[in-house]
């Protein structure tokens, strides 16, 4: 199912214009910001955006919407089995006739039969789903050997893991370092032989077929896809039942997305040294509401701006094997000098702040943005069950003491608007271990929550299940809320009304300063007795 996310206003055009075609990419010569041609309805003055929206910019979407529209067009869901095989065509060639007359009908199409129906597919849009959720990648892609002059890959020092080292004039946003979804992205575009080769076409295409016109490069967009064997596409746009063609005008979804890559990935990042140390370079803000924030698409951002996290109807992606990131510090010799809250933006007569979502630059004066455009799906729970390996042990130790596990599970913390512990330091899910025990006839539930990144432990809470029929799915959700409303505290006042007399936390052994993951035999089974005897006092 869609987001139901709102697109956040830009400024220059009219309430409730709809995407109704998009043209050709372009820049001035001597220039390296991109634009792309969009004719919107109702016309408007308007007719060309930075390529850094193109995440907001799928056909017939509406933009500065002041009221809830139903996406346009009939859903569909498209299995591949090789995107190689595909056809390059162009608009002008579907058979829909409202669609080859537009003005764009000269931009580039895949063309390819699923399950009898024929579909024109734009390139731009699959593009956009698969490369273009923000600025830096958008512009990456037209640079040839863009990907090699900002990553260093080398091998891990296990053959399972490989080192992603980000060099230190990087210009990635700080949203994508320390977000998981974007990282987890990005690790497949650099080393998925198949990903790789189809961001790499982008800017092998455009060099090749791209012309010099009036002082500008103008390009239609074009690119060679990656296979994708296997992945279904959620796609809506216009089925025209008697030829049986369908023109997509959105893809909201690509599901069981491949990885060649190892199993573990690890960026390596100077600026997550910078952090380490207090010198910014962290993970983000929570994103801000779309009614604080306008986006101001003729202006570039600072350079030394908080980077503003907008909310946007994200496109959700989901790999079959999906790889495990983390972020570490680099010994990255350049400092960015990169400062938390230096511009306030200009404010707009109705209070709110213009930014951009363009790259930063010296002659930027807005604050930056980036968007919350990836949903990912993954079933990766499996990849964080190691952070709980000690308390796993701990639960297997009680059941030698009349213990039986009724159930037991990782799950990843909430993400809740104005909070951001629901992630660790190096943008990685934060979880929570939920275990339910029987002992004598009465049920327990034990909870650990992954604090590996702060300096002292969260203890472990034990509680006594108040009654029989006691929603533990409602309970454990709440408590979830307001752990992280409480700064990843356990919040006494809710766990003193939810189970009065029948809450015990219990502190974690003591473990190596330099080494916090190890807990020796001993102290496992000290950790187990205390639980056991607190299980021991409520059953007299």
């Amino acid at each position: 199912m869609a987001s139901k996310t709102a697109t956040p206003p830009i400024k220059g055009i009219k309430d409730n214009s709809r995407v109704k075609e998009i043209g050709s990419v372009y820049r001035r010569l001597g220039g390296s910001d991109w634009r792309i041609n969009i004719k919107l309805e109702p016309g408007q003055g308007k007719k060309n955006f930075s390529i850094s929206q193109l995440a907001l910019l799928p056909r017939r979407r509406v933009l500065n919407a002041t009221k809830h529209f139903k996406p346009a067009g009939y859903p569909w869901t498209i299995h591949i089995e090789d995107a190689t095989a595909w056809s390059h065509r162009r608009i002008r060639d579907c058979p829909i006739r409202n669609v080859s007359k537009q003005e764009d009908q000269d931009q580039w199409c895949f063309s390819f039969e699923s399950d009898g129906i024929e579909f024109f597919l734009p390139q731009i849009e699959l593009a956009r789903v698969l490369f273009f959720h923000y600025a830096y990648m958008a512009r990456l892609a037209m640079i040839p050997n863009g990907l090699n002059e900002e990553f260093d890959i080398q091998p891990g020092d296990d053959p399972d893991i490989t080192e992603i080292h980000i060099v230190p004039t990087s210009t990635l946003p700080l949203k994508a370092r320390g977000n998981n979804d974007q990282r987890r992205v990005l690790a497949w575009v650099l080393l998925d032989e198949e990903a790789r080769r189809s961001f790499i076409s982008i800017a092998q295409h455009q060099l090749r077929e791209g012309e010099e016109r009036n002082g500008h490069r103008l390009w239609k967009f074009r690119f060679d896809p990656p296979e994708l064997p296997n992945v279904e596409l959620s796609v809506r746009g216009q089925f025209h039942k008697e030829s049986q063609v369908f023109f997509v005008y959105e893809i909201y979804g690509a599901e069981n997305l491949s990885t060649r890559s190892s199993k573990v990935v690890e960026f390596f990042d100077p600026r997550f040294a910078e952090s380490q140390a207090g010198k910014g370079g962290g993970v983000q803000k929570a994103a801000v509401s779309t009614n604080q924030v306008l986006i101001n698409d003729e202006e570039l951002p600072a350079v030394d701006s908080e980077e503003h996290i907008l909310d946007v109807p994200p496109v959700t992606l989901s790999f079959s094997q999906p790889v495990m990131t983390t972020r570490k510090a680099s010994s990255g010799r350049r400092r960015s000098g990169a400062k938390e809250g230096l511009e306030e933006g200009s404010e707009t007569g109705d209070g709110q702040t213009e930014v951009s979502t363009d790259e930063p630059t010296i002659r930027g004066q807005l604050p930056a943005a980036g968007f919350n455009a990836i949903d990912d799906q993954s079933d990766d729970l499996h990849l964080y069950a190691h952070k709980f390996e000690a308390f796993a042990a701990v639960v297997e130790l009680l059941k030698t003491k009349g213990c039986r596990q009724v159930f037991g599970g990782v799950r990843k913390l909430p993400a809740l608007p104005g909070y951001s512990k629901h992630l660790l330091k190096d943008g990685n899910p934060r979880c929570i271990s939920f275990n339910l025990l029987n002992k004598s006839g009465k049920r327990y539930v034990l909870l650990e929550v992954d604090t590996s990144d702060y300096k002292n432990w969260l203890s472990t809470l034990l509680l006594k299940q108040p009654h029989r029929d006691f929603d533990w799915q409602a309970a454990l959700d709440t408590l979830e809320q307001r752990l992280l409303q409480n700064s990843l505290n356990w919040p006494t006042p809710y766990i003193n009304l939810a189970f009065p007399g029948h809450h015990k936390r219990i502190p974690h052994p003591r473990t190596p300063p330099d080494n916090r993951a190890f807990i020796g035999a001993s102290s496992l089974q000290h950790w187990a007795d205390r639980i056991n005897l607190a299980m021991q006092c409520w059953c007299q």
